[in-house]
């Protein structure tokens, strides 16, 4: 086992004047290998620990973060390329619903603005 410290952006708009930075330190056996499965070790000793997640397989980015300063994504960040304290923020930049959560609402507005797609304008053959 490896104990691991992680320093965590706290924010709930309900109970909270201002953001703070909450440090948690967590056990680990091993098999948390990417810092999604370490941050669901810390959910379960932290149940109000706010972050998004789904594929697991860096396809669907819901689990984007700032991790040690840089955007990255829980789900595919190795442990073994981590030190021994993490600091874990929201995506700059964005609104903050709580924690690590951001509204993505603009974000996905200029997505679809700028269109970053192919757009054919024929029919289908």
């Amino acid at each position: 086992m490896t104990s691991r410290t992680f320093q965590i952006y706290r924010y709930d708009p309900d109970t909270d004047a201002k953001p703070r930075m909450q440090t948690l330190a967590v056990e680990l056996d091993g098999s948390e290998r990417m810092l999604l499965d370490a941050l669901m070790k810390l959910k379960a000793v932290d149940p109000s620990l706010s972050f998004r997640r789904s594929c697991r397989e860096g396809v669907c980015g819901s689990d984007a973060m700032n991790i040690n300063g840089k955007n990255g994504l829980a789900c595919i960040t190795n442990m073994r390329t981590l030190p021994g304290t993490i600091v874990l923020k929201p995506l700059p930049g964005l609104p903050v619903i709580r924690d690590l959560i951001v509204d993505m609402t603009q974000f996905f507005k200029q997505y679809h603005s700028i269109k970053p797609y192919l757009v054919n304008p024929e029919p289908p053959p």
